[in-house]
This record gives C-alpha cells, sequence and structure tokens, in this order.
C-alpha cells in the first residue's frame, strides 16, 4: 500500500472509529479491515483479480457513515465515499465509484447481491465470523441502547437475534467461498443448535463485558 495513502487513513478516517458504539469500534475497524486484506489474499490465490489497496479502503470506510447515524449508514457511507475530496487524490472516478458501491453492500439485510468483489469481500469481512464476536457485540449493543434491561433479557435477546440473523435459516448470507467463513459459520450453528449451553456462553460474554466497564 502507498505509504501517504495508509498516512491518511490512520489520521483521517480509522479515527472515526473512537466516537461509534461499543459494536462498532476501532477493534472493529481493525477486525474488518484485516479480514478484508486476508479474505482478498486467499480470493487472489483461488485467481481472482484484486487489488489489496482497494479491499482495505472498502474495509476501512465501510461504516463511516455511522457519524450521520445509524439509519442508512451504509448508504451513507458510500456517499462520504463520493465527497471525500482527499480520497479522489489516490483514486479514479471509476475507482471511488467501485468502492462507495462496495460500502454500500456491505449491510447484512441487503436484498441484492453485491454489485462488485469488493462490495462481496467487505460483507463477509463484516460478518462477526468468530463465535464470540457474534455472541459479545450485539451484548455491547444492547447495553449501550437498552439500559432499562434486565441481564436475563439481556441474553435472551441476544439469543434470538444470533439465531435469526446467523443461525441455519438466518438472514445472513456468505458471498465468498471462503475456509474461514465456512468453518465459523458451523461454529455458531453447532452452539445454537443446543439452547442451554448457548446461554451460559453468552451469560459468561455478559459478566466480562460487564466487569470491563
Amino acid at each position: 500500500m502507498r505509504k501517504d495513502l495508509k498516512l491518511f487513513i490512520n489520521k483521517e478516517i480509522k479515527p472515526l472509529y473512537k466516537a461509534f458504539d461499543k459494536a462498532h469500534n476501532l477493534s472493529h475497524y481493525k477486525f474488518v479491515t484485516n479480514n478484508c486484506l486476508e479474505y482478498s489474499k486467499e480470493l487472489i490465490k483461488q485467481g481472482f483479480n484484486i487489488n489489496l489497496e482497494i479491499a482495505f479502503v472498502v474495509g476501512a470506510y465501510h461504516d463511516v457513515g455511522l457519524i450521520f447515524g445509524r439509519e442508512n449508514h451504509a448508504k451513507s457511507s458510500g456517499e462520504y465515499v463520493r465527497k471525500d475530496k482527499k480520497l479522489k487524490t489516490f483514486f479514479n472516478e471509476d475507482t471511488i465509484e467501485t468502492i462507495a458501491q462496495a460500502v454500500e453492500d456491505h449491510s447484512s439485510h441487503l436484498t441484492y447481491e453485491p454489485r462488485n468483489i469488493y462490495g462481496k469481500i467487505v460483507a463477509d469481512a463484516d460478518r462477526n465470523n468468530s463465535v464470540y464476536l457474534v455472541f459479545s457485540r450485539p451484548i455491547k449493543y444492547g447495553l449501550k441502547h437498552e439500559k432499562n434491561s434486565t441481564k436475563q433479557e439481556h441474553i435472551e435477546r441476544v439469543y434470538n437475534f444470533v439465531n435469526e440473523k446467523f443461525g441455519r435459516n438466518g438472514y445472513v448470507k456468505y458471498w465468498l467461498n471462503l475456509p474461514q467463513t465456512t468453518k465459523a459459520q458451523n461454529e455458531v450453528w453447532q452452539l445454537l443448535d443446543n439452547k442451554d449451553i448457548c446461554l451460559s456462553y453468552i451469560s459468561g460474554i455478559y459478566d466480562e463485558v460487564i466487569n470491563k466497564k
């Protein structure tokens, strides 16, 4: 990656995530950008023509629209990309549009297939593809936005949410054939299949998050 591009991202884009909720903070930024690079390298091995710079930038910008609010933040992120004058000094208009479309298409609620390969990469990279993240992120979100809920209410809500989103009949789709996502998906399914064990696991994460506050 070009040094000046990396410096710009680290100084101007990455710090934006400091102001977001715990489910979209700097740890999430690192998680998604790292996944974007890892998945891209795997796709290159499979014969795809992937530009690692673009993949990283898409990961870096995917949630910046949260500065305008959570609702429609994927679309807001795309508009942010299109209006970013500094980013245009690194990429031509066609590439800017590719990046914008990719970040717009990262949402798990997307009703159509991402319009380009980078959209598929960031969508899969954002899917919380480890058991811990699948369950910890909705816990953190709930603690911020549902402060009057009891511990048991949080636990039940998280189980139902994860089952609806990531369960065997969930609405989350993985767009790429990658060993990393297949393995993680199976691990989540197996845990959800045994509800008592799953609820105990969620309870442990809840206590861990509370104690770190």
